[in-house]
């Protein structure tokens, strides 16, 4: 039981008054001996029972009283927010709001979203506890401190609605304590609204650590976190692959649109409408769905020769989350995919060489470049997509640049130098080389969901298994100062405490780490901790794996270069449509502080960006209460998980249930009082008498 007035059960003691007054009036009393006293006492002994009966239900009655208006004065509340509030209302107040894309998934048949109903819960829970001072909103769009006056702006504010970005829990928690500590703000509450998404709480990153140890510190510092974690039920998602301009292949005057799309979404076999847009012409392919996942490959669709550049969407119907269901595009004359290829020993990067200038898609341009480690200053920055880096890792300015190159939106893959060296890149370095026996070792697990060892479009999985390596290099935390293991068949992310969290997508049977991922706000790093040549790995051998992970890297990188770009909500690189005019979104007018949230296309006719939400939004998978819970280890927090429209109340008052239990008592009390009814009196009897005989 919570209570918001939590100091009045210090007066509980007051419920033995009548027991205590029942005592000091026996005492007033002074016994005295009468003889003629003794027949009554001996007949009040034969009702002694029942008249005990009746003086103790007359105390229960009025201590039960005395109980009920203490509680009541209380202010007790009645939820699944047990003792969340005990100890009365903080001084501060922090509403962490996760607006991932996720939190749009809704009840089909009222509306109502996720991030909806549990702002509504948390503000009415505020208003119970009488809270109406000042609170700070921290949102995963823009996790900078905003101070709003009372609780209820927070469910018209522009910054508490829905974005097709996703959320990071680790950054908010973050931006909280800096928030506590600069203010030093005293008790504080802080409340978190998240669905539990994997992607958003990064259970895998090294920060938890440091926020556990740091919130730990800190006294007076409760977390209120309100989940809704119930998963779609028959929801549809659809993604965009590929989107190219080309000549038509049996008419060299005219021009099309060929896409790539995937459907996914747990729905039987049927039939759903496509809606196609492009610069506003419409049109609608009905797609026949087959399991759980379903790809359209080489859809063409005809243009104008004259349109070289412009935009459109692909629509699914609406279901149980609208943000999923369009997918944005825009085409440009495509660029010259580039790579540049840094290395000590070009022989040795020679099999990422011919992967990279393979063209898989006729009428597409590969190039590659090949420098060596002194000839960086030839680099086109702006026109690369990839860079393979084979060489000691950089240093200093060079470092600076190829930070925000990646920061960008592009993909760099480190390779390890020639010779250990104690250079250092966003917090990870090379140690020895370590020599595996001639038979070599095979891949013991690898990340087949996503990223650059991923299935194939029909599901069917690389070949990686069939790898063989037998020289890496080992892969080292500049902070552990030890190899890093990753771990093991969940894909973990090691012990890095880079702002770039680590996921380990491959490792060796000795553990070791075979390719790990640093995620940045833009681009992606990888750690690719061997070489494709004969002496060390299988790679260029076994050459289909090492083909399809060069040419997704590529793909990513790409997605930057040119006049039509492809971004991910909520992305660094994503920012550019601040500055340009709005063209298609998913909402109707998003307010321009946070339109590089929402998906869309931006632009003009020299530049075209459309975003859309980030893939990890599309997996689905939430994180179990018991693994939250380890990540809040040590900390004073309450987990309640609720579900949209199920009318549950986080806090509500209950005093009024107190204060008739009180009359209750007193009227059971008064009734126990009452002396009992005089007994009739009795009537005389005549018998006639019998004459005598």
């Amino acid at each position: 039981m919570a209570f918001l007035n939590p100091l009045w059960l210090l007066a509980l003691p007051l419920i033995a008054l009548p027991i205590v007054i029942h005592l000091l009036n026996q005492r007033r009393h002074r016994s005295i001996s009468w003889g003629a006293m003794q027949f009554l006492l001996t007949a009040k002994r034969m009702n002694r029972g029942m008249a005990r009966l009746k003086q103790i239900l007359i105390m229960a009655a009025r201590m039960a009283a005395i109980a009920g208006l203490i509680f009541a004065v209380s202010r007790p509340l009645s939820s699944g927010w047990v003792g969340s509030i005990t100890g009365g209302q903080p001084e501060s107040i922090i509403v962490l709001l996760d607006r991932s894309a996720s939190m749009q998934q809704q009840q089909t048949t009222t509306g109502e979203s996720k991030l909806k109903s549990g702002l509504a819960k948390i503000v009415a829970a505020l208003q119970t506890m009488g809270y109406q001072r000042p609170l700070v909103l921290i949102e995963s769009g823009q996790p900078t401190p905003l101070v709003l006056e009372r609780p209820a702006d927070l469910l018209d504010h522009p910054r508490t609605g829905p974005t097709e970005s996703s959320a990071d829990i680790p950054a908010m928690l973050q931006a909280a304590l800096d928030y506590v500590v600069q203010n030093q703000t005293g008790r504080t509450d802080v409340w978190l609204l998240s669905d539990a998404a994997i992607n958003d709480w990064s259970p895998d990153s090294s920060r938890w650590r440091g926020l556990q140890s740091s919130f730990a510190q800190r006294e007076g510092l409760r977390f209120q976190i309100l989940q809704y974690p119930e998963p779609p039920t028959q929801n549809l998602t659809i993604t965009l692959d590929q989107v190219r301009r080309q000549v038509a292949p049996d008419n060299a005057n005219a021009a099309e649109l060929v896409l790539d799309l995937t459907v996914q979404g747990r729905s039987s076999n049927t039939t759903v409408p496509l809606a196609f847009n492009i610069n506003g012409l419409r049109s609608v392919l009905n797609l026949e769905l087959r399991g759980e996942t379903t790809s359209l490959v080489g859809h063409r669709i005809p243009i104008d020769q004259e349109l070289a550049a412009g935009w459109g969407s692909v629509q699914l119907p609406y279901d149980e989350n609208e943000s999923d269901n369009t997918a944005y595009f825009a085409f440009a004359p495509e660029p010259v995919r580039r790579t540049v290829i840094v290395t000590e020993r070009p022989a040795h990067t020679r099999a990422i060489q011919l992967a990279a200038e393979t063209a898989p898609t006729p009428g597409v341009e590969h190039e590659v470049q090949v420098l060596s480690p002194e000839q960086t200053g030839l680099i086109d920055w702006q026109s690369t997509a990839l860079l393979v880096w084979q060489a000691p890792l950089p240093e200093s300015d060079l470092a600076r640049v190829m930070e925000n190159f990646l920061t960008s939106g592009r993909s760099i893959v480190f390779l390890p130098p020639t010779e250990p060296s104690s250079s250092q890149f966003a917090g990870w370095r090379w140690g020895d080389w370590s020599e595996i026996n001639r038979q070599g070792q095979a891949v013991r697990y690898w990340n087949s969901d996503e990223d650059l060892l991923a299935r194939t479009r029909n599901g069917q999985p690389l070949p990686v298994n069939d790898l063989r390596f037998y020289q890496y290099a080992q892969l080292q935390s500049v902070d552990a100062g030890a190899t890093e293991t990753g771990a093991g068949e969940t894909g973990a992310a090691s012990t890095q405490d880079s702002e770039w969290p680590a996921t380990t997508l491959a490792q060796l049977e000795n553990n070791a780490t075979l390719l790990q991922r640093c995620k940045t706000t833009g681009g992606t790093l990888y750690f690719l901790s061997t070489w494709p040549v004969g002496t060390h790995s299988s790679l260029d051998r076994e050459g289909i794996t090492l083909f399809v992970a060069i040419q997704r890297a590529i793909a990513q990188g790409i997605e930057t270069v040119g006049n039509a770009k492809s971004l991910a909500a909520g992305s660094a690189p994503a920012q550019v449509v601040q500055e340009l005019p709005q063209v298609l979104s998913a909402a109707a007018d998003p307010w321009l502080g946070g339109r590089s949230q929402r998906a869309g296309v931006y632009g003009d006719a020299s530049l075209w960006v459309a975003l859309n939400r980030p893939a990890a939004e599309d997996r689905g998978q939430n994180m179990g209460r018991g693994e939250i819970e380890s990540l809040l280890a040590g900390l004073d927090f309450q987990i309640v998980e609720d579900q949209v429209g199920s009318g549950r109340s986080l806090a509500s008052e209950v005093w009024r249930l107190f204060i008739l239990a009180m009359g209750l008592a007193l009227i059971a009390e008064a009734a126990l009082c009452l002396p009992p009814k005089a007994a009739p009196a009795a009537k005389a009897v005549n018998e006639p008498r019998r004459a005598a005989a």
